[in-house]
């Protein structure tokens, strides 16, 4: 188990600074790793100048088939 004593279970301050302290950490993390996706996202974007052009209309005829 160790034979180090765990001081901070005593005080509960301490214990909710470590709490506090770990949660805004996360926090910042979470904010942060969403804030890259986006930037990943947005970085791979093409400019409206590069999208392909809509299709031109095409005429289909239809030729009935013969029986022989």
């Amino acid at each position: 188990m160790g034979d180090r004593f765990a001081e901070d279970g005593r005080d509960p301050m301490h214990r909710w600074r470590n709490r506090l302290a770990k949660c805004l950490v996360g926090a910042v993390g979470a904010v942060f790793a969403a804030a890259l996706v986006v930037y990943l996202i947005e970085s791979h974007r093409l400019p409206p100048a590069a999208q392909a052009l809509p299709p031109k209309p095409v005429t289909v005829t239809i030729v009935p088939a013969t029986r022989p």
